[in-house]
């Protein structure tokens, strides 16, 4: 998730759980916020999509 092996030989077994727990927690956020976007997307309307898609461009 980002962190070279080389990098990661040389953590503490806390810090190495604390990262993975961190990476979970942003992968559930992501999950949740594509599967958000297709619930919309599946369910809206076209224009609804399309202000949709400018936000998130913005970002």
């Amino acid at each position: 998730m980002g962190h070279s092996p080389s990098a990661v030989w040389s953590y503490t077994p806390r810090q190495i759980a604390g990262f993975r727990s961190f990476a979970a927690s942003r992968l559930k956020r992501e999950q949740a916020r594509e599967l958000s976007t297709g619930f919309n997307a599946a369910r809206g309307k076209p224009q609804d999509v399309k202000q949709q898609l400018k936000d998130l461009q913005k970002e």
